[in-house]
């Protein structure tokens, strides 16, 4: 598994804390925005204490969503974890180009590059390797060893990392190994 569980689980909690603790001042910003700055009596307070307020809940509110889209974006790239897990997991020499991940993921070779070192360096991908043209998967003692498993779809015989998973080359079917 190359798949950091314990980060990925905490960075779920942070970041859906984050986005409810800046939901909620938004929302409040929102209604002020809408009812409170109006209720403002202008003969009494003049014309720039409404304004200023008003500017004040406006560039709160704006700080709030950009916190709001930062965090969402945080969640989704590291959701793109399991996707390289699985790759790295069906790798069978030890090496992945950049270009094959591309082809794997959908993505450009940049897009794919710049998601993996993001995975990497934010710890939610371990034990690989990048280099200039591809991602060297760091076999871990006892991970190198390969168990033949019979396809539940069409029965073809595939060798899987033990611990990990991978595709039937017939019929593309995903399979893991059971692990006692």
């Amino acid at each position: 598994m190359y798949l950091n569980k314990v980060r990925l689980a905490t960075s779920k909690i942070i970041n859906g804390g984050v986005i409810v603790l800046f939901a909620l001042p938004a929302l409040f910003n929102i209604l002020v925005l809408i009812f409170g700055i109006t209720e403002l009596d202008t003969k009494k307070y003049g014309a720039v204490v409404p304004l200023l307020m008003c500017a004040v809940f406006f560039f709160m509110l704006l700080v709030d969503i950009g916190v709001i889209i930062w965090r969402t974006w945080a969640i989704h790239r590291a959701s793109k974890a399991r996707i390289y897990n699985s790759l790295f997991e069906e790798d069978h020499d030890g090496i992945i180009t950049y270009d094959s991940i591309a082809s794997m993921t959908g993505n450009s070779v940049a897009g794919a590059v710049k998601e993996l070192m993001w995975l990497v360096n934010n710890h939610f991908i371990v034990n690989i390797t990048l280099g200039r043209t591809a991602a060297r998967v760091d076999v871990l003692p006892g991970d190198n060893e390969f168990v033949v498993l019979s396809c539940p779809s069409c029965g073809a015989q595939v060798n899987i990392r033990k611990g990990g998973g991978g595709k039937c080359e017939h019929c593309g079917t995903f399979m893991r190994e059971k692990e006692a």
